[in-house]
């Protein structure tokens, strides 16, 4: 018993026996993470008990650890696949979605839609002069026709509810109608109140018989014959691949009608008289059918330039709005907030540059705005020159290359209106992506491509869209189309540029109001501490 006493004593005492740090002998480590005021006994016992096992570790084998539990040790992905991940992986996945829904959803199937366009019919023909031929081919013709003009006889055919041609697209007969003559018709094409003008001239009917013999001159030759052709009127520049599908359609279904015209002749009872009458070239095509192209778009690239030159615009202008809103100085709105414009402000006059003016906050959004303006400014030219110094360009007589540029300048200007407008709703970081699906939704439903005739009913959402406007006042600049309705396009877009811009100035001002007052409070409150 006095032995243990006594050892117990001696363990104490040498417990809380402090050693200076300096005197602390081992690794670096340790004397790095040691103490002053750690009992030696304690150290040493550690370190002991730390080696020891160490060293008991490396002669075991290591313990087998579960897969599942290690996985996340050895691969990164299940740390990045979180909630945010999966948000973005669906916004995108959905912004792709719409896109080829609403581009391939534009284009698809426009032919089934053919029946929509509207193509007015006038029959001028004055009938047959009978004054010329043989008395059996007048009487031959007057019962093959009833005693009415060829071109009535074509007429009846096209408007025959039961005729294949009927239903190729929507025909709008004009004959029967007082006050319409050729010029007054294509004025209507010129107005896009119908896409194009099936005329049948006065001398249709005298043009047939020049193919059959002849009182005076005998025998039809190549030399007195002439051609028994219908017109084709339409305007081109008005959507150039809407009007290749229609005309190819009405081309097809002319081409048809001569096929049925010969076919009828082929199968009357006078078959045989007509073949000996009628010279033989009528029988290779009967009726032709001439066009005559308004404002044609002689160059073919410039038809993809009314609408290329937008979507590149529209691009610029998202990069020039984030630009402006992201990363350039922002500090301007702090020049004066906590030295100018407190209470003393009428008691401290401005001196020797120890008080800093504040510019009114309705100043810095128009400085702001004025940004935006040369940075559009800088990318319409850009974007102008491209087809201006390409080979060929092509421009109506009724405008010219300034008129173009003002109006390409003038569409950015509401492009930088509607982004800045999105960015103070949806802030500079989020308003990106809804203003790429505005673009998409602009592109595919501005009759950029097709017209709304050709294009499933949705897509008419684009007659409130400043693209739409865009394109068809580009069209009628370098194409001369539809100059009456020039006006409507210069407006709708002011009022693109006016609205959202005049929305966007309160709010910007409201905003830049707010951040200083929290400026002055959050000084304040520092003061006070």
């Amino acid at each position: 018993m006095p032995e243990n006493d006594s050892t117990q004593q001696q363990q104490q005492q040498q417990q809380f026996t402090m050693v200076p740090l300096e005197k602390q002998t081992g690794d670096t480590d340790l004397r790095s993470t040691a103490s002053s005021t750690v009992p030696v006994n304690q150290q040493n016992f550690d370190r002991d008990s730390s080696s020891s096992s160490i060293t008991t570790r490396s002669d075991e084998d290591p313990p087998k650890q579960d897969l599942r539990h290690s996985f996340p040790q050895f691969f990164v992905l299940p740390h990045l696949l979180k909630k945010n991940a999966w948000i973005l992986m669906t916004a995108t996945t959905l912004v792709m979605t719409m896109y080829i829904w609403l581009y391939l959803g534009s284009l698809w199937s426009p032919l089934s839609r053919v029946k929509n366009v509207e193509i007015f019919l006038y029959n001028a023909d004055s009938g047959f002069d009978y004054s010329q031929a043989p008395p059996q081919v007048a009487q031959l013709f007057q019962a093959i026709t009833h005693n009415s003009s060829l071109g009535s006889v074509i007429e009846s055919r096209i408007m025959d509810p039961t005729s294949p041609i009927r239903n190729i697209v929507s025909w709008i007969d004009k004959t029967q109608e007082p006050g319409w003559d050729r010029d007054s018709l294509i004025a209507e094409v010129e107005k896009g109140n119908t896409w194009g003008l099936i005329y049948i001239p006065a001398n249709f009917s005298n043009n047939f018989l020049s193919y059959t013999p002849s009182t005076t001159t005998g025998p039809a030759t190549s030399a007195t014959l002439k051609v028994v052709d219908m017109e084709y009127i339409f305007d081109q520049g008005r959507n150039y691949a809407s009007h290749s599908i229609i005309e190819k359609y009405i081309s097809k279904s002319m081409e048809g009608l001569s096929r049925a015209f010969e076919s009828s002749l082929l199968t009357s009872s006078a078959n045989q008289t007509l073949l000996q009458v009628m010279h033989p070239s009528f029988w290779v095509q009967s009726i032709h059918l001439t066009e005559t192209i308004m404002n044609p778009v002689v160059i073919y690239g410039q038809n993809f330039a009314t609408y290329i030159v937008f979507i590149v615009l529209y691009i610029g202008s998202i990069l020039a709005t984030y630009s402006i809103c992201k990363y350039l100085p922002t500090t301007i709105e702090t020049v004066g907030v906590l030295t100018f414009g407190g209470p003393s402000e009428n008691q401290e006059p401005y001196q020797n540059g120890r008080q800093m003016p504040k510019f009114p906050a309705l100043r810095i959004v128009l400085a702001r705005n004025t940004v935006a303006l040369m940075f559009s400014l800088l990318h319409t030219i850009f974007i102008w020159m491209a087809p201006q110094i390409l080979e060929g360009h092509q421009m109506s007589s009724h405008f010219n290359g300034g008129i173009a540029f003002a109006f390409i300048w003038f569409v950015g200007l509401s492009f930088m209106s509607i982004l800045f407008l999105l960015s103070h709703l949806l802030t500079v970081d989020g308003f990106q992506m809804p203003a790429t699906m505005l673009m998409i939704l602009m592109f595919t439903s501005s009759s950029g491509i097709l017209d709304w005739v050709l294009m499933p009913g949705f897509f008419r959402v684009g007659i409130v869209f400043p693209f739409t406007y865009g394109i068809k006042g580009l069209r009628t600049i370098y194409f001369g189309t539809q100059r009456d309705k020039m006006w409507i396009n210069w407006l709708v877009i002011l009022a693109w540029i006016v609205i959202p811009g005049l929305i966007t100035m309160f709010m910007a001002r409201s905003e830049i109001r707010k951040r200083r007052q929290h400026m002055r409070r959050t000084a304040s409150i520092a003061a006070t501490v």
